[in-house]
């Protein structure tokens, strides 16, 4: 039974190690097609439909610096697709908010996201894809609970 789950434990890191390579390789093409770079894509996915997120919470979520994250929004305000403000009581607090150039480029990159995983789907045997998206959220949940140990 050991060497059973030894076996499955291999089998599940080479899997997911290669799984997160294609993932930064799709995330890479994706960028790339809307003018982005890859931090400057994953901070978008983050903001997400927020109206307005504080940049101290940007940096939490993505596991940055502040002055990682300074450079990669002044990268976005450059480009016009975000704008910066000071929180209203605590002017220390920076917050980010999407332009209506932000907002068309984050729906852009939605659909565009949404349009490789229809992609990826439609390579799978025609009964896979709801097996595999349950499989996934087996792992996940896992995960989760690993992560919490």
């Amino acid at each position: 039974m050991a060497t059973r789950n030894n076996e499955l434990a291999e089998q599940l890191a080479d899997l997911t190690y290669e799984l997160l390579e294609n993932c930064q390789i799709k995330i890479e093409r994706t960028a790339h097609k809307l003018n982005l770079t890859v931090a400057e894509f994953k901070l978008l996915r983050s903001i997400g439909n927020s109206e307005r997120v504080a940049a101290g919470e940007l940096a939490r979520r993505l596991g940055l610096s502040s002055s990682r994250l300074t450079r990669i929004i002044d990268g976005l305000v450059a480009k016009k697709i975000v704008k910066k403000s000071t929180g209203g009581k605590d002017r220390r607090v920076v917050e980010i908010q999407l332009t209506s150039e932000g907002v068309q480029t984050c729906d852009q990159l939605r659909l565009m996201y949404i349009t490789v995983h229809q992609d990826i789907i439609g390579l799978l045997p025609s009964d896979a894809g709801e097996s595999v998206i349950l499989a996934m959220q087996k792992l996940r949940s896992a995960t989760h609970e690993w992560i919490k140990e």
